[in-house]
């Protein structure tokens, strides 16, 4: 499986792209009799993943895109980040929830 690296300008970083497309085709292509389960193939149809290398000692920074929404997560030192962008949606409030300690709201605006 290969991507196109690209450096963004002004800031030097290099994003790793693979869309839903290619990952289907990566998953299959070992055994073409074998096709993914439909609901499967469905979500990755519409995933893109992102990969943000860094050379620090945080791990990579690593962004799913779904749905309209982009969740990014890095392991660092001290804490996991966890980032959601969903400006690209109509979405007032974010339900989630962190180790089974039950759904949280957070208003978006």
């Amino acid at each position: 499986m290969t991507d196109s690296p690209k450096t963004y300008e002004g800031i030097g970083e290099v994003q790793h792209y693979l869309d839903g497309a290619r990952l289907i085709e990566a998953l299959t292509s070992h055994d073409p009799a074998a096709p993914l389960v439909p609901a499967i193939a469905a979500v990755l149809r519409d995933l893109n993943l992102r990969v943000y290398p860094t050379s620090s000692g945080n791990s990579d920074y690593v962004v799913l895109d779904l749905h309209g929404v982009s969740i990014a997560v890095q392991r660092r030192a001290d804490a996991l980040y966890l980032h959601v962008d969903t400006t690209e949606t109509a979405d007032q409030r974010i339900a989630f929830e962190v180790n089974g300690c039950g759904e949280f709201d957070h208003e978006l605006f």
